[in-house]
């Protein structure tokens, strides 16, 4: 049995390495992929043949957004979980991303925020 694979993209290490530790504790038998960048991680997704879970950033340097990225992601991956782990609290963010199907999570993580999502993995 191939392992789960999970996409991080943040542009923190600090905030990718909690989201791994958080995952890896509960689910030990994954791969990670990250990327500090939604546009290196759109490179990436050109050639991706599977995605389990994903959690995104919004904001992040480049010219692609969490958002963006996300919409590609449902685009490629329409059943994955998507989460998009944020400080950016707009209502119109939240709103966009209700809007495409994806969780929205208010920064800083924790264990609480995060591990009701990984039933699936």
């Amino acid at each position: 049995m191939s392992s789960k694979k999970v996409l991080i993209v943040d542009d923190s290490t600090v905030t990718r390495l909690m989201i791994k530790k958080i995952i890896a504790e509960s689910k030990p038998l994954i791969e990670f992929i990250e990327f500090d960048t939604a546009d290196k991680a759109a490179i990436y997704l050109k050639t991706a043949e599977s995605l389990d879970f994903v959690t995104l950033d919004q904001n992040m340097p480049g010219t692609l957004s969490g958002l963006d990225l996300a919409a590609e992601i449902r685009n490629q991956f329409p059943k994955v979980k998507v989460l998009l782990i944020t400080a950016n609290i707009q209502d119109a963010i939240r709103k966009q991303a209700e809007s495409i199907g994806i969780t929205f999570i208010e920064k800083p993580i924790s264990p609480e925020k995060i591990l009701p999502f990984l039933g699936g993995l």
